[in-house]
């Protein structure tokens, strides 16, 4: 009488809209908000006290296992490749650069932070190892070309790696990485869980600008220096341009939800800020640190990875100043 297939589709058709309606990401972080209290509340010291995090390393750790987390988010919680649009997509290839950054740095920092000296038994190498391969191919298992590509990218990124001598700065990294994935997420919603193209609710595409704009912030507002040496008429006029094209950028985003679009705007308030801060004679350290923490805290909401904004939430913390919108609104 009921064809079993047809119950299976039609149950995945229900939850599917009700997460269009509902956004799964948000209902997780309401959940989760008795826990993020309990972090405001003693995270610091459960960090230091019994983690035994020094507060000067607390960002480069938060890093490391930021990057962690995201590389088995993407290895288990990602997806898969059955539901990839082999014909147009390139997600295959931008999840296997995303594995390749994350294994070359994961390496690195491993070798530098003395992490693999405390492994002293080889056959657990080995093991751990094995384990990351096996779940590279096995969240690519649907497509024989998935499988390739990501096995090879954890291959490959963990001998260059290991070959790197130079220090990799991992704030930069965290958020280059983590708006790529942002990306690839609008690319293709459904592979991530995160909605359907088309039919994306405003709190995504709130979400998904959050994330944007705070990882664009992070990065100029650390690598641009403050000159002050922009004439005051050429800075106004400059400046509202920046502003109209970011506007109508916002606009034609939530409109169309077009990944072209996003980047673009993404590349217009990069360059609204670049403009702020050479104009201005004051640094905005503070406000990239900022940037930093909340990047994690939104990102970690999005991808249903509430460690990632646990250790957010913990940087933002150990900033004396409270934080302000106006911080950032000075620099639009």
């Amino acid at each position: 009488m009921f064809n079993e297939f047809s119950i299976a589709s039609t149950a995945v058709s229900s939850f599917n809209n009700a997460a269009l309606v509902n956004p799964l990401f948000l209902a997780s972080s309401i959940l989760m908000l008795p826990l993020f209290f309990l972090i405001y509340l003693y995270g610091n010291d459960f960090i230091t006290r019994i983690c035994g995090w020094h507060k000067n390393e607390i960002e480069h750790k938060s890093g490391f296992f930021s990057l962690t987390f995201l590389m088995f988010w993407l290895l288990i919680f990602g997806g898969n490749y059955a539901v990839i649009r082999d014909g147009i997509s390139l997600l295959s290839n931008m999840i296997s650069i995303v594995l390749f950054c994350l294994t070359i740095i994961l390496t690195q920092q491993s070798i530098k932070q003395k992490y693999i000296d405390k492994i002293k038994n080889k056959k657990t190498e080995i093991c751990v190892f094995g384990t990351l391969l096996i779940l590279a191919g096995f969240s690519a298992i649907h497509t024989w070309f998935g499988i390739l590509l990501q096995i090879s990218a954890i291959v490959c990124g963990i001998i260059i790696g290991s070959r790197i001598n130079r220090q990799i700065s991992l704030i930069p990294a965290v958020a280059v990485l983590f708006g790529f994935v942002t990306i690839l997420i609008l690319m293709q919603p459904e592979y991530f869980r995160f909605g359907q193209l088309g039919n994306l609710t405003l709190i995504h595409l709130a979400a998904v600008v959050l994330t944007g704009f705070f990882a664009i912030t992070a990065l100029v507002t650390r690598y641009t220096n403050a000159r002050s040496k922009i004439y005051e008429n050429a800075y106004i006029k400059l400046k509202w341009l920046f502003r109209i094209i970011s506007l109508l950028g916002l606009v034609l985003f939530v409109s169309t939800e077009s990944v072209p679009v996003f980047i673009g705007m993404l590349i217009s308030l990069a360059l609204l800020e670049m403009l702020t801060i050479y104009h201005s004679s004051n640094k905005f350290e503070n406000i990239s640190k900022k940037s930093w923490a909340l990047l994690l805290m939104v990102f970690g909401m999005i991808t249903i990875c509430p460690v990632i904004t646990a250790l957010g939430l913990i940087c933002l913390m150990m900033k004396t100043d409270s934080l302000k919108l106006s911080d950032f609104s000075n620099l639009l």
